[in-house]
C-alpha cells in the first residue's frame, strides 16, 4: 500500500505538468509499474493530444502486459471526443491491474471506465490518494458538477497590509519574480475579471506577458452602470484579444448608444441580472455556460469583499511584499481566513496560497499545480 501511494503521488506530480494546456480536460498522470519498477510513464500534455495512459503505454511497449497501471483519474471510456478512449487501450495492452485515484465526474465516464476494466478481467482498485487527486482537478470537477469556473482571487499587498498608494493611486507592490508568476498564471487561465474601478485606476491590459502563453484569455470587466471609457487599453485592444463587459439589465436598456459604441470596437457587451449591481452568481453561471474552467479575479477591495463574503472564491493567492506604503488613506487588503497550502519565497516577496474549505470543490488541503509551477514544494 505504501508503494501504491508513492507511485500515485508520482502520477499526481506528473499530471501537474499539463496545467494550462490540458484544459478543458483534467490533468492526468499515469505510471506503468512492473515488479516495483516504473517501466513507462506519461501525462496528458495538451487538449487534443494523447491522454496520460496512451503516453505511458507508448513509453513501455510490450512491458505493459501483466503490469500495473497507476492513474490519477479513472480512465476514459467514451468515444465522442478528440482522442481514442483509454480503457480499450489498457485492455489491448493486457494490463494486469489498474489503480485509479478516483472516479471521473464526467457523466459519460463516472464509473463506467472502471466497470469495463473489471469486465475484461483486469483487477481494479480505487481510492488511493483520492482526496488529493480530486483537489488537483478541483477546477475540472467544478466545471462538470457545478457548471461554473474555478475562482482564484489574486492580489499583492505591502508589509503594512495595503494594496495601493494613498488615495488608491496605482503602486507597483510586487517584485519582478512575482510579476513573472502572475503573468504565468494569467496565461494558464481562461478568463481574467476586474471591476470598473480597477480599469479606471490602473488602465490594465490584463494580458499574459511572456513567450507563447498556453491559453487565449478572455478579459472580463464588471461594469454595472456601463461606464467604461472607450479610450481604455482594454477597449483599444479588443480586436486583438477578446473583451467581455458585463453590465446591469437597466444600463443595457437605457444606454443603447454606449453598447453600440463598445460593440463597434470589438467589445462584447451582455446584460446580467442583479439588484442594482451585476450578480456574481449570474456572472459565474454565464462564464460556466461558455465552458470556462479557470477564472482569475484581480479585485479591488470591494470586489474581493463581495467574492469572499458570498463564498464564491475557491482559492486566494496573496503576494506579500516587504515594502511599506505608510499612508493611512491607502486601501487595506482583505484579511484571508482560509487555511494555507504553502508559502513560497519569490526573491523576497512571499506567495501565500489559501484554499476555501467552504468551496463546493474543496477535497483536501493540497498545493495546487499552479503553486507548484510557481516554485512551491
Amino acid at each position: 500500500m505504501d508503494s501504491d501511494m508513492e507511485f500515485m503521488r508520482r502520477a499526481l506530480d506528473l499530471a501537474m505538468r499539463g496545467r494550462g494546456r490540458a484544459e478543458p480536460n483534467p490533468m492526468v498522470g499515469c505510471l506503468i509499474v512492473r515488479e516495483g519498477q516504473v517501466v513507462g510513464e506519461g501525462y496528458h500534455e495538451q487538449f487534443g493530444s494523447p491522454h496520460a495512459e496512451a503516453n505511458a503505454l507508448a513509453a513501455c511497449g510490450d512491458a505493459a502486459a501483466g503490469a500495473t497501471a497507476i492513474v490519477s483519474l479513472e480512465p476514459c471510456c467514451h468515444e465522442n471526443k478528440k482522442t481514442p478512449p483509454c480503457v480499450p487501450a489498457l485492455i489491448a495492452a493486457r494490463i494486469g491491474r489498474v489503480i485509479a485515484a478516483c472516479e471521473d465526474p464526467n457523466p459519460l465516464v463516472s464509473g463506467r471506465g472502471l466497470r469495463q476494466l473489471r469486465e475484461a478481467g483486469i483487477g481494479v482498485e480505487e481510492g488511493v490518494l483520492a482526496a488529493e487527486a480530486r483537489q488537483l482537478n478541483a477546477a475540472f470537477f467544478k466545471r462538470i458538477t457545478q457548471r461554473r469556473p474555478y475562482v482564484t482571487l489574486k492580489w499583492a499587498q505591502s508589509a503594512d497590509g495595503r494594496i495601493a498608494a494613498g488615495g488608491g493611486r496605482r503602486l507597483k507592490i510586487s517584485n519582478t519574480a512575482s510579476f513573472k508568476v502572475i503573468h504565468d498564471l494569467r496565461g494558464r487561465c481562461d478568463a481574467i475579471l476586474v471591476g470598473l474601478a480597477t480599469v479606471l485606476a490602473d488602465d490594465p491590459m490584463l494580458m499574459a506577458r511572456g513567450a507563447n502563453p498556453p491559453r487565449t484569455t478572455l478579459r472580463v470587466v464588471l461594469d454595472s452602470n456601463l461606464e467604461l471609457p472607450l479610450g481604455r487599453q482594454l477597449v483599444r485592444s479588443a480586436v486583438q484579444s477578446p473583451v467581455l463587459v458585463c453590465c446591469g439589465e437597466l444600463a443595457f436598456q437605457e444606454k443603447a448608444g454606449a453598447v453600440s459604441r463598445l460593440r463597434g470596437r470589438g467589445v462584447e457587451v451582455i446584460p446580467l441580472r442583479g439588484d442594482g449591481h451585476v450578480s456574481l452568481e449570474h456572472l459565474l453561471d454565464e462564464l460556466g455556460g461558455r465552458g470556462l474552467t479557470h477564472l482569475l479575479v484581480e479585485p479591488g477591495v470591494k470586489l474581493a469583499r463581495s467574492f469572499l463574503g458570498q463564498n464564491l472564491a475557491d482559492r486566494v493567492w496573496v503576494f506579500h511584499s516587504p515594502m511599506r506604503v505608510n499612508a493611512d488613506d491607502a486601501p487595506a487588503a482583505m484579511r484571508v481566513l482560509y487555511p494555507t497550502t504553502g508559502i513560497v519565497d519569490l526573491d523576497g516577496d512571499e506567495l501565500h496560497e489559501h484554499l476555501n474549505p467552504g468551496s463546493a470543490v474543496f477535497y483536501s488541503l493540497e498545493r495546487s499545480a499552479d503553486f507548484v509551477l510557481a516554485g512551491g514544494n
